[in-house]
């Protein structure tokens, strides 16, 4: 039985593909276009090779193509551009809120003015004058009234406005940290994570372990049965780990049919025991064809399981749960490794 590729054949391979199709296409190899066509060829980012493969098939896709993916797909472009938005319509709104407030104070001041010079006069007029005066108080004090009446109305319209433009900013903030197909954190999402439980971990000394899971044969079950029901899979792994996976761990989506799970203050056993719980939990589903309602067989995954070592670099950490992950394949499939049974394989073949 041939034995599945590791991490590091994977990669040379991916690069390999990268580099020829951007010499094909005479694009200069900087490290822009490099990462846009490794994710293509890596298949970590569905949207970008679902507009790539649209370009390519319509014969459209050219040179010039390839930095305006990178600033669609794999920039934060599209972030910052919804950030810059409602910071602006925020900013407008307190501007707004500003000039409303310096006025109503411009108007106590000059009403201020008004009663001072009105008491002056009242003090050098006699009686007969009395009225005239007491009547040009009473309109200062009407204008006043309605001067504040205003600004009542025109401060709830602007704190409506500032509440609705704090909620679009939360609803950017999701959409720039959530995967659009399975609704699970993306990686970026998980690298912030990450590196907040690796902080932890040192200051307060708990222990933190990541799993890697992957679908088996995804892209032969893709090929099989078409790209629809590939993403009805993935949507199905990722709503059974939403189930099961314990409050307090974050799972993921790192791309394509690679997910992760973050889990802080656990050890390695109770992480595998996590790992397990979802292999399981996702075997045990009946994946049929919605159209024909024909029987499209289990979906099984493999899984790898690392705990992190305080200081240690955090790309070691994830590759040793990648590494355990392809031991996992390389065993035959549908179950959990940890960096125990590397320890195992490695003295093994000593």
């Amino acid at each position: 039985m041939a034995q599945a590729p590791t991490p590091a054949d994977r990669s040379r391979s991916i690069a390999l593909q990268a580099f020829k199709k951007m010499q094909d296409l005479g694009i200069t190899p900087t490290p822009e276009n490099y990462a846009t066509w490794y994710a293509f060829f890596a298949g970590s980012n569905p949207d970008l090779c679902a507009e790539i493969q649209r370009l390519d098939d319509s014969g459209a896709l050219g040179a010039e193509d390839t930095s305006r993916l990178h600033e669609a797909f794999l920039g934060n472009g599209r972030e910052r551009r919804g950030l810059a938005a409602v910071s602006a319509q925020i900013e407008s709104a307190m501007r707004v809120l500003m000039e409303n407030v310096g006025e109503v104070e411009q108007g106590a001041q000059n009403y201020g003015k008004a009663l001072s010079t009105l008491s002056g006069e009242l003090s050098s007029h006699g009686q007969d004058e009395l009225g005239t005066l007491v009547t040009m108080v009473l309109g200062e004090t009407n204008r006043m009234a309605d001067l504040n009446r205003h600004l009542e109305e025109r401060l709830s319209q602007s704190a409506k406005e500032i509440n609705r433009l704090r909620q679009d900013l939360e609803v950017v903030r999701v959409e720039a940290t959530t995967d659009a197909l399975t609704n699970l954190s993306n990686r970026k999402a998980f690298d912030s994570a990450l590196r907040n439980a690796a902080i932890e971990a040192g200051e307060k000394g708990g222990f933190l372990c990541a799993l890697m899971l992957d679908i088996d044969f995804f892209k032969k079950f893709n090929d099989t049965h078409g790209h629809q029901t590939g993403d009805q899979v993935l949507k199905l792994v990722a709503k059974t780990m939403q189930t099961v996976v314990p409050d307090g761990c974050l799972p993921a989506r790192l791309g394509g049919e690679e997910f992760c799970v973050l889990v802080p203050k656990l050890g390695l056993q109770q992480a595998k025991q996590i790992g397990e719980t979802i292999r399981k939990a996702v075997g045990s589903k009946t994946l049929r064809n919605r159209k024909t309602g024909a029987d499209l067989g289990a979906i099984t995954l493999s899984c790898g399981v690392s705990e992190y070592v305080l200081g240690e670099a955090l790309t070691t950490f994830l590759e040793r749960a990648d590494e355990a992950l392809y031991l996992a394949k390389r065993q035959g499939r549908n179950q959990v490794c940890t960096q125990i049974d590397l320890d195992r394989e490695a003295a093994s073949n000593t």
